[in-house]
Order: C-alpha cells, then sequence, then structure tokens
C-alpha cells in the first residue's frame, strides 16, 4: 500500500511530509504507521518529545509493532537512555533475532552500560549479517580488544583497514601488536598510518613518542 507522503519523504521534502502525515492521521486515526513514520520523521527534525509521543502511540495502537519499538529505541539511545533503550531494542529482538541493525544497536548499548561480555552476542550476529559492515567490523573489534580477544580483534580490525582508510582502527591494531606481541616495529607502523590517515591522532603521536623513548 503506497502511502500519500512517500514522494515527499523520498525526495527530502520533509516539512510537506509531516503535513501529509497529520493530515493521514486525521484521516486514518488507527493506523499505526502514520504515527511510526511521523515520529521517525520528527526524530530527525530534531523534535524528540513529539516523536516519542507518536512513537508511543503507534505501540499503543499495535504492541507487536516491531518498528515501532525499535525506532523509539533509537531516541532513547541518542539521549543516552540506554537501559531504556536495550528494553525496548529486546522487546524488538524477540521479533527479528537475526536483524543486523537491532543486534548491532543492542550491542553498543550494553558497551554503554558497561556490560561488555552482554554485548558479544549480539556483535557476533550483526557481523553475521553484514560482515562487510565497517562500523559493526570496527566496533566488534574494538570490543574484542577490551575483552583481551586478540585474534579475532586483528581480523576484524584488518578488515576495516583493507577496506577503507580508518585512524582508529590502525590505532588499535598498533596497541594490539604491543599488547600480545611485543612488536614494537609493526605497532609503530600501524601507528604512523593513523597519522597518515589522520594527521591530529593525538593517541598515536602519543604512542609512537613512547616507543620511541
Amino acid at each position: 500500500m503506497s502511502l500519500p507522503y512517500e514522494d515527499a519523504l523520498k525526495n527530502g521534502r520533509q516539512e510537506e511530509a509531516l503535513k501529509q502525515i497529520f493530515d493521514s492521521i486525521e484521516e486514518e486515526p488507527e493506523a499505526e504507521v502514520h504515527y511510526i513514520n511521523g515520529g521517525n520523521l520528527l526524530h530527525s527534525l530534531g523534535r524528540d518529545e513529539e516523536a516519542e509521543q507518536f512513537l508511543q502511540k503507534a505501540i499503543d495502537l499495535n504492541s507487536q509493532s516491531t518498528s515501532a519499538f525499535y525506532s523509539l529505541a533509537n531516541i532513547y539511545y541518542n539521549h543516552e537512555r540506554y537501559e531504556e533503550a536495550i528494553r525496548l531494542y529486546l522487546i524488538a529482538y524477540t521479533r527479528n533475532e537475526k536483524d543486523a541493525d537491532l543486534n548491532f544497536m543492542l550491542a553498543m548499548s550494553h558497551i554503554n552500560t558497561q556490560q561488555p561480555k552482554a554485548a558479544l552476542q549480539f556483535f557476533e550476529v550483526a557481523h553475521q549479517e553484514k560482515p562487510d559492515d565497517i562500523d559493526i567490523c570496527f566496533q566488534y573489534g574494538l570490543l574484542c580488544c577490551q575483552l583481551s580477544l586478540f585474534d579475532p580483534a586483528e581480523k576484524l580490525l584488518t578488515k576495516v583497514v583493507d577496506k577503507t582508510p580508518h585512524a582508529d582502527a590502525q590505532y588499535n591494531l598498533g596497541l594490539l601488536k604491543l599488547v600480545r606481541d611485543d612488536d614494537k616495529v609493526q605497532a609503530s607502523e600501524h601507528f604512523q598510518k593513523a597519522i597518515d590517515v589522520q594527521k591530529d591522532h593525538h593517541l598515536a603521536h602519543h604512542a609512537l613518542k613512547k616507543i620511541s623513548e
């Protein structure tokens, strides 16, 4: 079913789309899809209090709406309300356990609530579903470093730097070489590559200075 505001949304005419969403809600006040789309659009416009109200209304209309729970959880996450975000992400998760983005957001929420081990299973599924996603590979690799899972960390971070210039991935590969292998030569190479990508990468500059002392 096409929606009357699809074209406006697709072409970035946000205010026009929002008016059409309001009109659609007046015509179909029980259709949760309009509240979900309205909530997502309001969120993109920085009107999060209104967005939250729209998404809560969508959930009231349909307590099985995975999209509404996921969208509201994203708002909570962006406002650092991580515990609330996890609660809603998990409701969505029970209905879509293999969704890569959902697993990634659950993993990141657990990272931000100081539960790194709980994040592992969600990163693993996200990576399985989107093995070439740079953000997933980097954040998963970073977590593996923090948990001293150095071999998988190296594979993940190497995948990142093979695909794109990435200063932080290079820097963490350098740390890995130091901690796991005590290899100052390779560590220095990674730190220098981090600086080549980002000239003001202060951590890489500091690490290179320490190695040379």
